[in-house]
């Protein structure tokens, strides 16, 4: 089972923590918890397709990506079936199996730590700025001992008045 690729990643629905995955090579989508109950489906192309609104030349990189930006999200959970839902107003139903529980947990832990170390280990990008801290010197008043909101300089107020220009044409009265 070594050499089977997964998309994998965690959502938490009502307290509990869910892991949605995808096995390319059996077209399978899942969802599953830590301990035994799962909900899969056969998601072919032209569900895929249905379901993101691409072409099909589209629709593996998309739905990388749907796993990459962790875009479905449980919707309803029931004994029978779960419903993931995509933007808001696209969903897919997932049928409850029983065969499947506990085959996958190995994998599914193995992929889903692996890149949450790759996700927590990545080198921040050299171009977020540090944030410097602004000094406020803070005054206290020394009979109660209560801070006192600092000093802070007026805005300059503008000192001189905007006149405005007339922009149509101008006429002349005579008296």
């Amino acid at each position: 089972m070594s050499n089977i690729s997964i998309l994998v990643y965690e959502r938490e629905f009502n307290l509990k923590k869910w892991f949605i995955y995808w096995i390319p090579k059996n077209r399978i989508l899942g969802v599953k918890d830590s301990k035994n109950i799962a909900y899969e489906k056969i998601v072919p192309i032209q569900t895929r397709m249905d379901l993101m609104k691409v072409s099909k030349t589209l629709v593996e990189e998309t739905w990388s990506d749907i796993f990459a930006q962790s875009a479905l999200h449980i919707d309803q959970i029931s004994e029978k079936e779960l419903v993931l839902t995509f933007a808001l107003q696209r969903n897919i139903t997932l049928e409850r199996c029983e065969e499947i529980s506990g085959q996958f947990d190995e994998l599914l832990y193995q992929e889903y730590t692996r890149l949450k170390t790759i996700l927590n280990c990545s080198p921040k990008p050299e171009s977020t700025r540090k944030r410097t801290s602004s000094k406020i010197e803070e005054s206290t008043d020394s009979k109660s001992g209560i801070k006192n909101v600092p000093n802070i300089a007026p805005l300059r107020k503008r000192t001189s008045k905007i006149i405005s220009k007339p922009t149509g044409p101008t006429f002349e009265y005579d008296e």
